[in-house]
């Protein structure tokens, strides 16, 4: 009797076959053969797999292709002497693929033969040869850990690297990661050494390997153990670089940057390279704002480099730093700033008569960019500040995308002078120019902006739904805050007073004009003593006090959002404020590592929490077990 079925469970085919169970035929064998021993193995119907992977089995050519699912299929239904016969037909036909022994042992341990399974490990091992090939071997190698031999598997890479002289770093990597999931630390990181101290090339693969086994806040047992290793490595081998060089990267990892910079500066002495790992250091100290550490790079490469190229950089970035500090909130007296902007105008005089120095126009346009932004939000010189922004703007040879990032910040300092609306058509020019990029989207996030300042809500409510769905992050979620904050204060009264007073407000401390903001703050928070604007008002005179740079104030209006608004959306932020401040501008250790280990605990879904973590170790010297010990 002949029957028709249509197979649809968990398959990638749909098929309408004639079966006849009775009568299994062991024709020749087709793709729908192979097809549908597939499809039962996958729906873990060994009986079905089985009777297909059978037939296929009789013609040579397909063994390969069926034989991890066909010896699964066996053991899964207890066939260990079929398996077995399976593993020993695929050793004799290719006897240099070891993982087949490994197979092969792994179904006697299942048959409960152990010792058999030992003695075809041992056999497997010492097939390892000199003549062996390095494909031989690391398939053996990852046979064993694929089933978690490890011990065999770092037999087997050791021995390999002692029988073929040539290929004695073969698998240096792989058993320094398997000593590491050993949890044998020394051995690991000495592993590592070696390959280093044979070939300075791996330096980077080391590195890489270390940062991927050690943990650097977590296990700082076993970071004092990479440290204390990496030295005794430099007293041993005080010729050798590359652990000077591994020692300064493990300073700078844990942004360490005065002893990084001791280190490179010595690499730089000594391979006589003219300052660029120094400049490269300095770099990478002022992205995380160590401005002191990246002010004492640039100095030495000013002083000791004699590539003009370098040092032109090194001049740049030193008053970029200066630059960033002020922005970074840094107090700097009038003077100071005066003469930050006098070397400024060193620069690019400097640049004027260097007409050869690579990328000329677009180190100018930077510093001039630069110079705008201290002139007009530091030293209040908005005209000076307009006119070296359109000079920017008239460079030849920029991008068009770097002539509208300077409209953008020239339309930035006319919002200042309080010409909104003239502000507004230039940005949305920037908009229009560039619709899909995130320079556009973040033309239209300030001219939202404007309108916000001005107590048009719906209209930048309009702009703000589109820019919700940016996919630029940081627009997208600033688009969503000021979204959020009108949506619930807008209307709250019936004259929208209240909120008209407040976006005034926020217009006027854009505009650096904090005396009068404070005073619009303050008349909103007396006239309207429950609306739902007042944690934003706290938190906002805390923000402007910070900008003065009085600390102590800022901290108190910070402990009243915490008294008198616990349920604040902002209070997380407010904990996390004063964790910083007290850390970074009161000096307050204790205080500090209160505020954040509040957060930790408290604000478990706060954004601010993975910083703040980071924040609590470095203050604490703490691994996370240890956080909840104190707690």
């Amino acid at each position: 009797m002949l029957k028709t079925f249509v197979l649809t469970k968990r398959s990638k085919y749909l098929f309408i076959i004639p079966f006849l169970f009775w009568n299994f035929s062991y024709g020749q064998i087709t793709n729908i053969d192979l097809q549908l021993a597939h499809k039962y193995f996958l729906d873990a119907d060994y009986e079905k797999a089985m009777l297909y992977y059978e037939k296929i089995s009789q013609e040579d050519k397909y063994l390969d292709k069926i034989y991890k699912n066909y010896k699964t299929t066996l053991i899964e239904l207890g066939k260990y002497r079929e398996a077995e016969k399976l593993c020993k037909d695929q050793i004799k036909s290719h006897p240099l693929k070891l993982h087949f022994l490994v197979d092969l042992g792994i179904i006697y341990e299942l048959d409960d033969k152990p010792a058999k399974k030992l003695q075809l490990f041992d056999k497997a091992i010492a097939q390892i040869k000199s003549n062996t090939s390095h494909s031989s071997a690391s398939d053996l190698g990852i046979a064993f850990e694929k089933v978690g031999a490890v011990d065999r598997a770092l037999e087997t890479y050791i021995k390999f690297e002692k029988v073929s002289p040539r290929n004695i770093l073969s698998f240096h990597a792989k058993i320094a990661m398997i000593y590491n999931r050993q949890g044998k630390t020394h051995e690991m990181i000495n592993t590592f050494f070696e390959m280093i101290s044979l070939n300075e090339r791996f330096l980077n693969s080391v590195q890489n390997g270390l940062v991927n086994s050690i943990d650097f806040e977590s296990q700082l047992k076993e970071k004092e153990i990479l440290r204390k290793a990496i030295i005794k490595n430099i007293q041993i081998n005080p010729n050798k670089i590359v652990f000077v060089e591994l020692l300064s990267w493990y300073y700078m990892l844990n942004n360490d940057y005065e002893n990084a910079y001791i280190q490179i500066k010595s690499i730089d002495k000594k391979l006589n390279s003219n300052g660029q790992k120094v400049l490269e250091l300095g770099n990478t100290a002022l992205n995380n704002n160590d401005f002191n550490i990246a002010i004492k790079c640039y100095d030495y490469v000013i002083n000791n480099s004699s590539l003009i190229e370098i040092k032109f950089e090194a001049k740049n970035k030193r008053l970029l730093t200066f630059k960033t500090k002020l922005l970074n909130g840094s107090k700097i007296i009038k003077q100071e700033l005066e003469e930050l902007k006098v070397n400024y105008t060193l620069a690019l005089s400097q640049l004027n008569n260097n007409r050869n120095v690579y990328n000329n126009s677009l180190r100018k346009y930077q510093l001039l960019v630069d110079l705008s932004e201290i002139e007009a939000y530091f030293l209040k010189d908005i005209d000076s500040a307009k006119y070296h922004l359109k000079k920017a703007m008239n460079l030849t040879n920029l991008k068009p995308k770097q002539k509208a990032e300077a409209k953008l910040k020239l339309a930035d300092i006319i919002v200042l002078e309080n010409n909104i609306w003239e502000a507004s058509l230039m940005y949305m020019q920037i908009e229009k120019e560039f619709k899909n990029d995130p320079l556009g989207h973040l033309a239209k996030f300030k001219n939202a902006q404007v309108y916000y300042f001005s107590g048009e809500y719906d209209w930048c409510q309009a702009q703000l739904d589109v820019l919700k769905a940016s996919t630029s992050k940081l627009i997208a979620n600033d688009a969503l805050e000021l979204s959020v904050l009108i949506t619930d204060n807008y209307n709250m009264d019936t004259s929208e007073t209240a909120m008209k007073l407040f976006s005034y407000a926020d217009m006027l401390s854009a505009q650096q004009q904090y005396k009068e903001a404070l005073i619009l703050y303050d008349s909103v928070l007396n006239n309207f003593k429950n609306h739902s604007l007042n944690d934003e008002i706290i938190f906002r005179k805390a923000k402007i006090k910070l900008k003065q740079h009085l600390y102590n104030e800022a901290i108190k209006h910070l402990e009243k959002l915490e008294v008198y608004y616990p349920n604040s959306i902002l209070l997380d932020n407010s904990i996390y404020l004063m964790g910083c401040i007290y850390q970074e501008n009161l000096k307050n250790l204790d205080l500090a590592k209160k505020y954040f280990k509040t957060l930790l605990f408290n604000h478990p879904g706060s954004l601010y929490i993975t910083d703040s973590r980071k924040r609590f170790r470095k203050i604490a010297g703490s691994t996370n077990a240890e956080i909840q010990k104190n707690s």
